[in-house]
């Protein structure tokens, strides 16, 4: 499972979500149902060319947050990755409605933000109005990204990296507060000893998936900004000049 979660998070169906209360709106503060959201994605994501072919949600703090992936079939079925959206909203404000996209790894069932495409938005008066809005244009990201993503994971599987360049870029990963310095033995250890056979050719590729595969175990925030960060280090540091 994508959705990992700890420190009392759980995963949750469709009914689950339906069955968390709704807080009361005021004149500065509007909640977005849960599945208003999910709801307002999937009903746009087929005029993109998308189609769903697995979902997963998650509550934490008591259900006032909610997390969830959608992975999405993009017309390439043959790859070893697919399209994911990652949802989040909350219901005591500590998280704005966001949405961010990337990719979902087959083989180790991980992600790996590899194409940056974010967007958020608070809950304040007319976020109900301008949510189709912000999903539509959000969308219209992802659909002109998919090829950029296709081409940045070729260009990491064929970038050669060696030891010292992944350590380093551990180290940077570290202080960049993409992953927990408590981690990054794990990072070590999937990049030393990979446990797929995908990712043993020493590439950018399978070392981003050395992180994506110790995250997959935290929670779903951690995942999304953490792999959000590490897509900016990648390119940062090994795009050529």
């Amino acid at each position: 499972m994508t959705l990992m979660l700890h420190a009392g998070g759980w995963s949750a169906g469709p009914g689950e979500l339906a069955a968390v209360p709704l807080p009361p709106s005021t004149d500065s503060y509007v909640p977005v149902p849960y599945l208003r959201l999910i709801e307002e994605v999937k009903l746009q994501l087929p005029r993109f060319g998308l189609a769903v072919s697995r979902e997963e949600y998650g509550l934490a703090r008591e259900g006032r947050q909610m997390f969830g992936v959608l992975s999405c079939r993009n017309g390439r079925p043959d790859l070893d990755y697919c399209l994911a959206i990652g949802l989040r909203s909350s219901y005591d404000r500590s998280l704005s409605v966001g949405l961010v996209a990337g990719s979902r790894v087959f083989c180790c069932d991980n992600l790996a933000f590899s194409g940056e495409v974010q967007t958020a938005r608070k809950h304040t008066v007319n976020v109900l109005r301008d949510l189709p809005d912000m999903v539509y244009r959000m969308l219209m990201r992802v659909a002109a990204a998919k090829d950029s993503i296709d081409r940045e994971i070729a260009r990491m599987k064929a970038c050669s990296v060696d030891d010292r360049t992944a350590h380093h870029l551990m180290m940077a990963a570290m202080r960049r507060r993409a992953i927990r310095a408590a981690r990054l033995p794990q990072v070590l250890n999937a990049w030393l000893t990979p446990s797929h056979e995908e990712f043993r050719p020493r590439t950018a590729w399978s070392l981003l998936n050395a992180f994506t595969e110790v995250q997959k175990s935290a929670s779903p925030c951690v995942q999304m900004e953490g792999g959000l960060r590490l897509s900016t280090l990648f390119r940062e540091e090994l795009s050529p000049n």
